[in-house]
């Protein structure tokens, strides 16, 4: 009886982990969505499985297929469970303060970037004073992680084989950044770490160069990133060494709200 309840339990994990997992690469894979085929390639379930699981997450508003299209994208439900997260603690106002202090020290415009599976994704901007701004990366913009300074110093952050899968998952997607490839991208992460904030330049926008540094919360879990970013006329040498201590500042006076998160 004890022999039978445990491998009970253990399909029953298993099944979860599964569910759990096809959601996970639908995330991670935004807007474009992933078809059956897809999500059978990246899991290695066999295809009645993989429709079963798509099935009951469709049952329960987890996944949609927009009308006419085979791919699957998130649910309405996952709308309200974001609503339900934000209403318990929203890092946009904590992290206010900190944009408008570095938008007021540098004089540039300073962004609040997230990251949902493989992408950077822009949660707020505070525009600068400074007459040139750099306004290309609008609220809610999205781009493969590592690509702005933001990302870059998300994805410094993560462990090996994590970072390893989402460079490989964004691989065909880094000809749209200039000379960006797969290897320029590990140097970058690699300067990242070592100096504690990230530094990038032309790739996302030419012309620009973005500086970045991660923020943890007291368990360690890494909440986003603060990034501001401004011409290369005004991102010397000097200006970059300002702009990163400006945000470590300011990231450190909003510690004790992060750390509640």
């Amino acid at each position: 009886m004890i022999k039978m309840m445990n491998s009970t339990e253990s399909r029953g994990t298993q099944s979860i982990d599964r569910t759990v997992g096809v959601l996970k690469h639908v995330v991670a894979n935004g807007s474009h969505g992933l078809t059956v085929a897809d999500l059978v390639a990246l899991s290695g379930l066999e295809r009645p499985t993989m429709h079963r699981i798509v099935q009951a997450l469709e049952r329960q508003g987890l996944l949609k297929r927009p009308a006419g299209s085979k791919r699957y994208v998130l649910g309405d439900y996952c709308r309200q469970m974001a609503a339900a997260f934000a209403d318990r603690a929203d890092l946009r106002t904590v992290c206010e303060p900190a944009l408008r202090g570095v938008s007021d020290e540098t004089g540039n415009s300073a962004f609040l970037i997230g990251r949902i599976g493989f992408e950077s994704i822009c949660l707020a901007r505070v525009i600068g004073s400074y007459p040139v701004q750099v306004l290309t990366v609008n609220v809610g913009s999205r781009q493969p992680l590592g690509t702005g300074a933001g990302g870059l110093s998300i994805l410094s952050t993560l462990s090996e084989a994590e970072r390893n899968e989402c460079i490989r998952a964004n691989a065909k997607r880094l000809g749209s950044y200039g000379s960006l490839t797969e290897s320029t991208l590990r140097a970058l992460v690699r300067a990242t770490q070592g100096r504690g904030h990230a530094i990038i330049g032309h790739y996302s926008v030419p012309g620009v160069i973005g500086i970045g540094m991660a923020m943890r919360n007291a368990t360690g879990t890494v909440m986003g990133a603060i990034t501001t970013a401004s011409i290369d006329s005004r991102m010397s040498r000097h200006d970059q060494q300002i702009a990163a201590a400006s945000i470590a500042k300011h990231i450190a006076r909003i510690q004790s709200s992060l750390d509640i998160l």
